[in-house]
């Protein structure tokens, strides 16, 4: 029989469910032996999420599935509702248990016992296969350096570009009246490829992207000329690592 137990530390939990609800607020979830992964696209085609919650970053992870074979339960998760719970539980540990039959996942936190409808993994959409793409450039920048200008951004116009000029790493946005442009040289970055690219991206995604790495203390950036953004950075020490994919706004000539 399928088993899967496990207990982990609150804010952590909720944290990982932060990154994936910047993207989706359902997928599938697929346990295994070295933890929790999840590939998943938005509804729009535009933005990608690749997520692994190693088995580590737990207290207890009890896992097994029937044979030889199987290597893996797949889950069918409401991510919004899970967030809404642990929203509730405060700092309390977290325990999980699984009734693959029943579909159910039990959690408890304290004294507060929550049982979690699952989803149907068929009702679900695909596992998206990740692009082979090969970056240019690569930014290493403190997340709040990063979020504090989207927040400036956002006032101003819809877009943003990131780009690189030689050694100097770019923010702009424009609106009909009003322009915001933050440049940093490689002594103000963690690091920097020095090249010369820029690409075009939706405020309203990065917007959402910047509220899911609130956690993380600095994110890379690898960016092309009128290229996908692939935004990368960890939690927990290392333990979870994620990657976001975000397609650029190519302007019409």
């Amino acid at each position: 029989m399928k088993m899967f137990e496990a207990k982990i530390d609150a804010s952590t939990l909720r944290a990982c469910v932060e990154t994936i609800t910047a993207i989706v607020d359902e997928g599938k979830l697929r346990i295994t032996a070295e933890g929790l992964k999840l590939r998943a696209v938005d509804p729009a085609n535009v933005a990608m999420i690749s997520f692994m919650l190693q088995r580590d970053a737990f207290d207890d992870f009890r896992f097994s599935v029937e044979s030889e074979g199987d290597t893996e339960i797949e889950i069918g998760m409401d991510f919004m509702k899970l967030i809404g719970i642990l929203g509730i539980g405060g700092r309390e540990d977290v325990e999980l248990k699984l009734d693959e039959n029943a579909q159910k996942l039990y959690t408890r936190m304290g004294s507060l016992d929550y049982t979690l409808s699952l989803l149907d993994p068929s009702s679900l959409r695909k596992e998206p296969k990740v692009p082979e793409l090969e970056f240019p450039a690569k930014v290493i920048i403190e997340t709040e350096e990063f979020r504090r200008t989207i927040r400036a951004a956002e006032k101003i116009g819809e877009n943003i570009v990131l780009g690189v000029d030689g050694e100097e790493f770019y923010m702009e946005a424009e609106g009909e009246m009003d322009k915001l442009r933050l440049g940093l040289g490689k002594e103000q970055l963690i690091d920097l490829t020095p090249e010369t690219v820029s690409s075009l991206y939706s405020l309203e995604y990065i917007s959402s992207m910047s509220k899911g790495i609130s956690h993380a203390e600095n994110i890379t950036l690898n960016l092309g000329k009128n290229y996908p953004l692939q935004m990368d950075f960890a939690l927990a020490e290392g333990k979870v690592k994620v990657s976001y994919l975000l397609a650029p706004r190519i302007e019409s000539e």
